[in-house]
């Protein structure tokens, strides 16, 4: 990067990892500006950030010319087979800031007209017009996965390798990504983390709570707030934690609802899934009723699995499983089942819950089998299937679960994760 390139080809490399180290002191072409100093934000068209972990694209660090090139790709789950929909491509003068490392308010990344960005197709494909040449941050994210990479861009057209474009697998700060902060509260009966790992979500990125005695760890965790608000993404999967006395029911535990309730409220997604429905019925009543249910734990619960025909009624969903030939696929393993969602109103607001997938048994009109409401600045998803691993590869609601999971964790403002300006 001693000199500018001469070759018309929009070239792209990856560049110093950690900052503008490796083009610091080098001279650019003259459509590019980072901001008066090189460093803080102004309002000439930076990136601003803040302790929200929200981003403003000012568009004048871009202009209001053409395009200089085409910037294409594909946008990749961590395990680099899965293509992901509805990601968030942008280009940048200066790096994001980092998310907090903890539960909070996110809030849409806000760009302006003309600042480069698009938002992939079902197929994981984007392609976005370049507004000058130089040194610039590429920035691809869905909800709380982002790969931020400095690259430096010339005039024409470039596809971009799946290595920048791949959603990180674990938080590298230096590098430039990061995931959320999860823990899976284990489940004797859904051992949803051995998916997240075949999703390509590296161990070190997930804290297992789990124990030799039934709810003892589970227990310490639910009630320690400070733990539960370190998290961003907290699991609750089919287990033995809501059964009648002389067992455990962690579910009617008040400091536990109070702390999930809090942790929901304030921007935390909880994902519940079957026999451990009663944290969403106890905890956030009346968005979700169950068949069999009563004021006994686990009323609803079955003792026998059944199999269900999957429809997926979010249309960017089905877009999505669609495009990976699953238009229509088996839902595995259900333990419980969804009677109806209700819409409840809370002040002046009405919240309706989302159903994402319904499931058919043989002979029965389809019931609601994965949804999602909002609650605060959250988000609360449940499943009545489980996603443990029936299979060396990914099933289908596997790929549902991740769909599903990526979606939930865009702020709640915006369906794509950014309001233009």
């Amino acid at each position: 990067m001693s000199s500018r390139p001469h070759a018309l080809a929009f070239a792209l490399s990856a560049l110093a990892l950690t900052g503008f180290v490796a083009c610091g002191s080098t001279a650019r072409p003259s459509g590019f500006d980072e901001g008066p100093d090189g460093g803080d934000p102004s309002a000439d068209g930076s990136l601003n950030g803040g302790d929200s972990g929200a981003f403003d694209l000012d568009s004048g660090a871009f202009g209001d010319g053409a395009a200089v090139g085409l910037l294409k790709g594909t946008v990749m789950a961590p395990n680099g087979t899965v293509p992901i929909a509805g990601a968030l491509v942008y280009l940048t003068a200066q790096r994001p800031e980092p998310t907090p490392a903890r539960v909070h308010c996110d809030t849409c990344v806000q760009v302006g007209p003309t600042t480069p960005h698009a938002i992939a197709n079902e197929k994981g494909e984007f392609s976005l017009g370049p507004k000058v040449t130089g040194a610039q941050f590429l920035v691809v994210q869905k909800g709380g996965f982002r790969r931020v990479r400095e690259v430096y861009v010339q005039k024409g057209e470039e596809t971009l390798p799946t290595t920048l474009t791949t959603l990180p697998g674990k938080t590298d700060a230096a590098r430039g990504d990061e995931v959320p902060r999860m823990t899976v509260v284990h489940g004797q009966y859904d051992e949803i983390e051995a998916s997240l790992e075949k999703l390509g979500i590296d161990k070190s990125a997930m804290e297992i709570v789990t124990s030799p005695l039934v709810g003892d760890a589970a227990k310490a965790f639910l009630r320690d707030k400070a733990r539960v608000d370190d998290k961003h993404i907290i699991f609750l999967p089919c287990g033995d934690y809501t059964q009648p006395t002389p067992n455990v029911d962690l579910s009617a535990d008040e400091t536990i609802r109070s702390n999930l309730k809090a942790f929901v409220e304030a921007g935390g997604r909880l994902y519940v899934t079957d026999w451990h429905y009663d944290f969403l019925t106890k905890t956030f009543p009346g968005f979700v009723s169950f068949e069999g249910e009563s004021n006994v734990p686990c009323s609803g619960c079955g003792r026998l699995s059944y199999d269900a025909t999957a429809t997926s009624l979010d249309p960017s969903l089905g877009a999505w499983m669609g495009a990976q030939g699953l238009s229509t696929f088996t839902l595995e393993k259900n333990y419980t089942g969804i009677s109806k969602v209700s819409s409840v109103t809370q002040g002046t607001k009405t919240i309706t819950p989302r159903v994402w997938v319904s499931g058919s048994r043989a002979g029965q009109a389809p019931k609601p089998a994965t949804v999602s409401f909002e609650q605060g600045c959250g988000r609360v998803l449940f499943s009545t299937y489980h996603t443990e691993p029936f299979a060396s590869t990914l099933t289908p609601q596997e790929r549902a679960l991740l769909g599903v999971l990526l979606e939930v964790a865009v702020c709640n403002d915006s369906p794509t994760g950014v309001v233009i300006k």
